[in-house]
């Protein structure tokens, strides 16, 4: 991570706590901040960020498989402008995954 990642990071990462995410089952919370979360989502093998309006809950099912240093950018750059921009999805990572 970059300096001003590393120090976004800090101030909202949590001990991964898990929580229900929407139509989808449990997934890893790894940062909060006000109402969006930063969660691990093992289905696409990445990080996503999603709203939150009850505690213990993600909202949103989202398909990017980024690092978590690109997530908590995300989250960054938002602070920096004031709106989100993207991405919304990534493309998909080759590899063996469970089930497929």
């Amino acid at each position: 991570m970059s300096f001003q990642q590393r120090k976004l990071w800090e101030a909202i990462k949590r001990t991964p706590d898990e929580w229900t995410l929407k139509g989808y089952g449990p997934c890893w919370v790894v940062a909060l901040i006000g109402e969006t979360v930063i969660y691990y989502n093992h289905f696409e093998h990445g990080f996503n960020r999603s709203p939150w309006s009850q505690f213990g809950v993600v909202d949103l099912y989202q398909s990017l498989q980024s690092g978590l240093d690109e997530a908590v950018q995300m989250q960054l750059d938002i602070l920096n402008t004031g709106y989100h921009v993207g991405p919304w999805t990534s493309g998909p990572i080759a590899g063996e995954y469970p089930g497929s």
